[in-house]
């Protein structure tokens, strides 16, 4: 898959989005809001949702994702995890059990490009340097984890949590990290989104405002 060209990416990517539309285009947008967690204003006939630290704009009836107070384009792998989140979403509440990528159903198909995105790049990012990681959690709203030398969870979406974990290189390891997930995100997202998500979550440590992408 990831030998395709980029005008073919864009055609996957666009016809993901336009089912996601037509999915949430006959559902009752107060319930889909209800159940992932967003905030539904009637008034204006838009959604607003919270991701990583920037708040996102909805607007119906043709759910075109834009960033409340700003201009820029929003990515199309961004307005298809918006949009997917919104489709999805159960309103399941958290298990409070932490899983790897690779125990998510789907995702050993997606495990190496997982790692390359988000996994290696926060090890690149923060090896030598694990505590610094709380400090470039704050702009998202990072808290303090529990596993490693170093980890924070963060609240990428309102029921979905990512935990980063850190470990630091030893006389007889290498430096190495990880990203965790509850285990009810199977009930929000589906595996290749968890991987836009978690690589979003890494390009935006320390940003404020949760920076860009």
């Amino acid at each position: 898959m990831s030998q395709l060209p980029r005008d073919s990416w864009r055609e996957a990517w666009s016809t993901a989005a336009g089912l996601a539309v037509t999915a949430l285009q006959s559902a009752d947008p107060a319930t889909r809001c209800a159940a992932a967690g967003a905030r539904w204003r009637p008034e204006t006939g838009t959604i607003e949702l919270p991701l990583l630290g920037r708040d996102y704009r909805v607007s119906l009836p043709d759910y075109q994702v834009s960033l409340v107070g700003q201009e820029e384009p929003v990515p199309l792998p961004d307005c298809i995890l918006v949009l997917h989140y919104l489709q999805l979403a159960t309103g399941s509440p958290l298990e409070h059990r932490w899983i790897s990528f690779s125990e998510v159903p789907g995702g050993e198909l997606y495990l190496g490009k997982f790692r390359a995105r988000s996994v290696d790049r926060l090890v690149r990012a923060f090896g030598g340097r694990e505590s610094e990681l709380a400090s470039a959690a704050a702009p998202l709203g990072g808290r303090p984890g529990e596993w490693g030398d170093a980890s924070v969870v963060v609240p990428a979406l309102p029921r979905v949590p990512l935990a980063l974990v850190l470990h630091a290189a030893d006389e007889e390891f290498a430096a190495d990290g990880g990203i965790l997930f509850d285990a009810s995100v199977t009930r929000y997202l589906p595996a290749e989104d968890m991987v836009v998500l978690a690589a979003m979550a890494v390009s935006r440590l320390g940003q404020p405002g949760g920076g860009t992408r």
